[in-house]
C-alpha cells in the first residue's frame, strides 16, 4: 500500500540496477575529491584518524539521506523527488509547498559551475596554460558541451542513460587506478618509486596543529558536500524498472562504491604526500599527487583530463535530472507556459523543461561575471535545499504517524532520520547565527537572500490561490488534460463565484 498509485510516464521504465548505480555515481563524483581533502586535513590538525572520521561521517550522511528518500520513494512511487514528497506530506496550506518549491527549483535550475569547470579543465588537459587563450575560450567550450548534451537528451534519453552508465563504470575504474598509486608506494621500495611512504601507524592518532569544534565542523561540512547529489535519482523514479527492488539494491551499493573510491584516494594522498606539505596545500591536492608521480606538466595534464571527464559525466546526469523535475513542476500548471514546459512533443522528450536550464546556464556564460557571483548563486541554491531536505526527512515521521497501516518497502532507521534532520537544522541556522561574509564582500548574506526569494515564491502562491481569486470573485478548479502521448497535466479554470469562499479540492 502506498500514499499514491504508481504513474506510468511516456518515457517508460528503462533503467535497471546498473543504470541507477552509475547515475548516482555520476551525480555525486565530480571534482570535489581532488580539491577538498587537503582542506579537510588542515581543519582536523593533520590527524589521519580525525581525517578518516570526517570522511566516515560524510559518507554516512549520503547513506542516511538516500535511505530516507528511498523510504519516501517506496510509499510515494512517482518521479519528482522532493517535488512529489513535500506536497503529500504538507497538504496545507493548499498548493503552497508545490508553488514555493516549484518556482525555486525552476529559477535555480542551472549547472553553470560544472560547465565552466569542464571548459577550463578540458583546455588544461589539451596543454593550454592560464592566460588570455584560457580566459577567452573556456566558456565557449563549456557552452559547446552543454549544447551537445542538451541535443543528445532531446533526441534520445535512453541513449544518454546507456552512455552515462558506460562512462560511470569507466569513472570508477579510473578512480580505482588512481588509488593504485598509493598501493604502489606501499608495496614497492622507495628506490623504485622514488617516493617514500608518508603514512605511519605511530602517527595515525597524532594531531599536528590545533583542532577546534568549529574547525572539525567545517571539515565535516566540506566532506558532506563532496557527496552532494545523492537525492536526485528520485527525480526519475518513474523511469526505473521495479523501483523498490532496484533502489533496495542500488542505493546502498552505489554509496558503498563511492565511499570505497573516496577512501582509497584519500589514503593515497596520505601515503604519497608528506603531512607538512599536505597541511599547506591551497590548490587542488590531486594536482600535487599527480605531479609527484608524473612530473609537473604531464601530471597536470592527466589530472585535468580526469577532472574534465568526471565533471562531464556529472553535467549529463544533472541536466537529465533537472529536465525531469522541471517537467513535473510544469505539469502542475501554476507557472506561465506550463503546457509548453511539460510537453514531450515532438521527440518524446521534455524540450521545454530542458530548454529552461539551458537558457539559464547560457545566460550566465554570456554575462561577464566574477567567480564570486557564481559561488554566491550556488550558495543561494544550496541553502534552501537543506531546508527542503529537513522537511522531507521530518515528513517520514509525519507519514508514519498519519498512516500507520502503510508499511514502507524500504525503511530508514530513526537514527538515519534524526541525523538528516539535525544536519539540516544546523545548515539552516549556521549562516544565520554566524555569517561569514569574507567570501562575498559587498553582497548581502546569501541565507537572507535565499529566504527573501522563498518569501517571494510564497507571495506568488498567495496572489494566485488566495488574494486575486478573492478580490475578483472567482475560484480555481483543477482539471486534468491528457496530451498526445498520454502525459497528464493540470489546467486551472477560473469559475466565477460571487459568494466564493474558496474551498478547493484536496491535491492528494
Amino acid at each position: 500500500m502506498t500514499h499514491v498509485t504508481e504513474e506510468e510516464t511516456p518515457h517508460g521504465r528503462h533503467m535497471g540496477v546498473t543504470d541507477v548505480i552509475m547515475m548516482i555515481v555520476q551525480r555525486i563524483i565530480g571534482s570535489g575529491i581532488f580539491a577538498v581533502s587537503s582542506m579537510i586535513y588542515r581543519d582536523v590538525g593533520g590527524s589521519p584518524a580525525l581525517f578518516f572520521l570526517v570522511w566516515l561521517i560524510s559518507g554516512y550522511s549520503s547513506y542516511a539521506g538516500l535511505m530516507c528518500f528511498s523510504e519516501l520513494g517506496s510509499v510515494i512511487p512517482r518521479s519528482g523527488g522532493l517535488k512529489v514528497f513535500l506536497p503529500i506530506i504538507y497538504e496545507k496550506p493548499y498548493m503552497m509547498i508545490n508553488v514555493v518549491f516549484g518556482i525555486f527549483i525552476v529559477i535555480f535550475g542551472s549547472i553553470i559551475a560544472n560547465v565552466m569547470i569542464f571548459g577550463e579543465y578540458l583546455l588544461y588537459a589539451l596543454g593550454y596554460p592560464d592566460g588570455e587563450f584560457m580566459d577567452t575560450y573556456y566558456r565557449p567550450i563549456g557552452f559547446a558541451f552543454l549544447t551537445l548534451v542538451s541535443i543528445m537528451l532531446l533526441i534520445s534519453t535512453k541513449f544518454v542513460v546507456r552512455l552515462q552508465t558506460i562512462t560511470g563504470i569507466l569513472k570508477i575504474i579510473l578512480l580505482c587506478a588512481v588509488s593504485l598509486m598509493g598501493l604502489t608506494v606501499l608495496i614497492l621500495p622507495s628506490r623504485v618509486t622514488h617516493i617514500p611512504n608518508n603514512l605511519h601507524a605511530k602517527d595515525f592518532f597524532s594531531i599536528k596543529t590545533q583542532v577546534t569544534v568549529g574547525s572539525f565542523t567545517s571539515a565535516v561540512m566540506k566532506g558532506i558536500f563532496s557527496f552532494n547529489g545523492w537525492h536526485t535519482i528520485h527525480n526519475v523514479l518513474g523511469e526505473i524498472k521495479d523501483p523498490v527492488k532496484t533502489m533496495r539494491i542500488a542505493a546502498p551499493l552505489s554509496i558503498f562504491l563511492i565511499n570505497l573510491c573516496y577512501f582509497l584516494i584519500n589514503i593515497t594522498y596520505l601515503i604519497v604526500i608528506p603531512s607538512d606539505e599536505l597541511l599547506k596545500i591551497d590548490e587542488m591536492v590531486g594536482l600535487v599527487l599527480f605531479e609527484k608521480f608524473f612530473g609537473d606538466s604531464f601530471g597536470k595534464i592527466i589530472l585535468s583530463a580526469l577532472i574534465a571527464f568526471s565533471v562531464g559525466g556529472n553535467i549529463v546526469t544533472v541536466l537529465y535530472h533537472i529536465s525531469r523535475i522541471n517537467q513535473e513542476i510544469f505539469r502542475e500548471g501554476f507557472l506561465p507556459f506550463s503546457k509548453m514546459g511539460a510537453t514531450n512533443y515532438p521527440f518524446k522528450t521534455p524540450i521545454g523543461s530542458l530548454l529552461v536550464p539551458f537558457v539559464i546556464t547560457t545566460s550566465f556564460l554570456l554575462i561577464p561575471t566574477s567567480s564570486s557571483i557564481f559561488n554566491y548563486t550556488i550558495n543561494m541554491e544550496s541553502y534552501p535545499t537543506q531546508i527542503f531536505f529537513g522537511l522531507a526527512c521530518f515528513g517520514i515521521i509525519i507519514l508514519r504517524k498519519r498512516s500507520p497501516d502503510i508499511i514502507p518497502s524500504i525503511k530508514a532507521s530513526y537514527f538515519d532520520i534524526g541525523f538528516m534532520i539535525i544536519f539540516s537544522v544546523a545548515m539552516f541556522l549556521g549562516p544565520l547565527i554566524k555569517p561569514d561574509q569574507s567570501q562575498f564582500p559587498g553582497l548581502p548574506n546569501y541565507a537572507y537572500t535565499s529566504i527573501v526569494i522563498l518569501l517571494l515564491c510564497m507571495l506568488y502562491w498567495l496572489l494566485m490561490f488566495k488574494l486575486v481569486p478573492r478580490l475578483l470573485n472567482y475560484r480555481l478548479e483543477k482539471h486534468e488534460e491528457t496530451l498526445y502521448d498520454g502525459l497528464t497535466i493540470t489546467k486551472w479554470e477560473k469559475i466565477k463565484d460571487v459568494n466564493s469562499t474558496y474551498e478547493p479540492i484536496s491535491d492528494v
